[in-house]
């Protein structure tokens, strides 16, 4: 909650050697607000140049998706805050001559529109869980409900539930409430995606033991289709496990190390997490993933990979759920009561 600046001053310290008049240096990454102006006063510090006059500084904040880069960087608008009208002006045409749409403002707007776009999402997803843990609290069906908000109604978006994480969303709130005593709803929030994966562990461990028991973790990347782990809760949910004393096994399609089969990995499995939804689990053929895995095996699927619209089952329900029709509405999202075992 109090950010540290060591990395950006090791940077301008490398960078200072090459530093030369007539320059435009832009900020990409997501930094606290201010930031932009502290870099702007380290470099007139230097005695080589001067910000607005000779030397041009602006920060243009990452907008792309990881992963999608290629595609977005031509369809999203380019935030430009320099620090000066020169430097948002020579920035601007930076962008403007590769085809990109500018919106122009200052730096400090610029910082706060990028952390006020990641907070945004941050929260909707923190209420997406709650509403998850609170649906459950009723026996019903969170993916339902979701889909009775949003279809052909122009006030929803709905976010569904799932894991949060990654390295700017988990820390990027702390950020604006450092300094702010009463921003209870981005802590609140912050605490409420992180204890998601304890709490369907807990839910797990309360009707199952763990100890000795094989886990297996479908997914490390902290979103679909990237091999990006950095701040991913499938690491959270794997340190839980573990303190339950179970045997952990990892899986993840992309991510170097971890590209094992998934036959193999499956194999007698009594637990399953998926923890991100990549189109590989998607696509995995659910008969033979019943007669791989133990025939007592648990289930927890918090992004509905497999459309149950249940988030904690048996594999032993699992083609039952598949096979009949759903009563709309209805249901233990976190399976109560196991029958089968």
């Amino acid at each position: 909650m109090n950010p540290s600046l060591v990395q950006i001053d090791e940077a301008l310290s490398e960078l200072s050697l090459y530093i030369s008049k007539r320059q435009l240096l832009i900020l990409r990454s997501t930094v606290s607000p201010g930031t932009t102006n502290y870099v702007q006063s380290y470099l007139n510090d230097l005695g080589k140049i001067k910000v607005g006059v000779n030397f041009f500084l602006a920060f243009c904040p990452e907008r792309i998706a990881e992963g999608k880069s290629l595609t977005e960087l031509s369809e999203i608008p380019q935030i430009v805050g320099g620090v000066d009208r020169f430097s948002t002006q020579k920035a601007a045409e930076f962008f403007a001559n590769l085809g990109i749409e500018v919106n122009r403002t200052d730096a400090i707007s610029a910082e706060l529109a990028k952390l006020f776009t990641n907070m945004y999402r941050y929260i909707n997803f923190a209420i997406a869980n709650e509403f998850m843990i609170l649906a459950g609290n009723y026996n019903r069906d969170i993916y339902k409900i979701v889909d009775l908000v949003n279809r052909n109604y122009k006030r929803g978006g709905l976010a569904l539930p799932g894991l949060t994480g990654g390295p700017c969303l988990f820390k990027d709130g702390f950020f604006l409430i450092g300094d702010v005593p009463f921003a209870d709803l981005i802590a609140t929030s912050w605490k409420i995606n992180e204890s998601i994966p304890l709490f369907l562990i807990n839910k797990v461990r309360r009707r199952r033991k763990l100890e000795g028991k094989k886990a297996v973790i479908l997914g490390l990347a902290f979103k679909a289709e990237i091999d990006d782990i950095r701040e991913s809760l499938a690491f959270k949910v794997k340190k839980a496990l573990e303190r339950e004393r179970a045997k952990v096994f990892l899986h993840d399609p992309y991510v170097l190390g971890y590209q094992n089969n998934i036959e193999n990995t499956l194999k007698d499995a009594d637990f399953i997490f998926l923890a991100t939804n990549h189109a590989f689990y998607r696509k995995l053929d659910i008969s033979n993933v019943k007669k791989l895995v133990s025939k007592n095996c648990v289930v927890c699927d918090v992004w509905n990979v497999f459309k149950t619209n249940k988030i904690i089952f048996t594999i032993k329900s699992l083609e039952s759920h598949l096979s009949k029709r759903q009563q709309v509405g209805l249901g233990d999202i976190f399976e109560a009561k196991w029958r089968d075992v």
